[in-house]
């Protein structure tokens, strides 16, 4: 029997340097005035995201883990006696990690199983936490992909962005689009497209702030999201109250639920900017 490791980005918000067993984390790269980071070894979030709050003109750029980084975690992967791994990487929507790790696994010799999370943050979390414990019981991987492949098409991400500025630089929206919203004193609520990857997707144009961050719950709800059967996280970039006050609604359409409250990664939050929010909805296994 395969002995079968779980390969994750930073962007899934396990602790590089904790103590997980089994789960390998290679960080994402994050560069600010001509430096650049590894992301959770070398600057946290909260750093990004404060700097960013003392500079609005700064620019943030974020990638995937470098080739280097991946094989150096694949190489300690092999040392420890795994025989294969499943990858599970921040949607392909908003990076190239997923190929990153096949090119990798390649250079080093190891079989690797690709599941996209479409998504990040407490999503891509549970996906390997998931994986982990399904491994750990002695599932096989033919086993444990297809479990993940439901938690990912019963998942979401809606986001509220009242600074299109951020997205703007990062190229994620044209000029134009941002202009315009601007002009029109308009708060965008988007969603993360699962049919393209976890590309950003357009869902909504609303006049304010608070109709805005309830839009992230309602949009939850219709979409099945439910106190028993889901874990949801409201991160967001330095708007601590607006996510709080979204949980208060959320539980006050839903109940009380499993909801986790924290900063967005700082590969997401660096294109958000300042007062960005995020609700994330994950199907629980089984």
């Amino acid at each position: 029997m395969s002995k079968v490791a779980v390969l994750a980005d930073s962007g899934c918000q396990i602790e590089i340097q904790g103590d997980h067993p089994g789960i390998y984390i290679a960080p994402l790269t994050i560069t600010m005035n001509n430096k650049t980071y590894l992301d959770q070894l070398e600057i946290q979030s909260l750093d990004v995201f404060k700097a960013m709050e003392q500079d609005e003109k700064l620019m943030v750029q974020t990638s995937q883990p470098s080739t280097g980084e991946l094989v150096k975690t694949l190489e300690q992967i092999k040392a420890d006696g795994y025989d294969e791994v499943i990858g599970i990487p921040i949607a392909t929507g908003l990076s190239s990690t997923l190929n990153g790790m096949k090119v990798a696994a390649d250079m080093v010799g190891l079989p690797i199983t690709l599941v996209d999370s479409k998504g990040t943050a407490r999503e891509q979390r549970e996906l390997v936490l998931t994986a982990h414990s399904l491994l750990e019981k002695g599932k096989q991987i033919d086993e444990v992909v297809p479990v993940l492949e439901d938690m990912i098409a019963h998942s979401g991400t809606i986001i509220m962005v009242p600074n299109l500025e951020h997205l703007k630089r990062g190229g994620r929206i044209t000029p134009a689009v941002a202009r315009l919203a601007g002009l029109l004193k308009i708060v965008p609520v988007m969603e993360l497209n699962y049919e393209l990857g976890g590309k950003i997707d357009s869902l909504a144009k609303v006049r304010t702030l608070k109709k805005a961050t309830r839009k992230l719950a309602d949009r939850a709800i219709e979409k099945g999201a439910n106190a028993a059967n889901y874990k949801f996280a409201i991160e967001h970039v330095l708007c601590e109250e607006s996510a709080l006050e979204l949980k208060a609604y959320l539980e006050s359409k839903i109940g009380a639920c499993d909801v986790l409250v924290r900063e967005l990664p700082a590969v997401v939050g660096a294109h958000m900017g300042i007062g960005g929010v995020g609700l994330q909805f994950v199907k629980s296994e089984g």
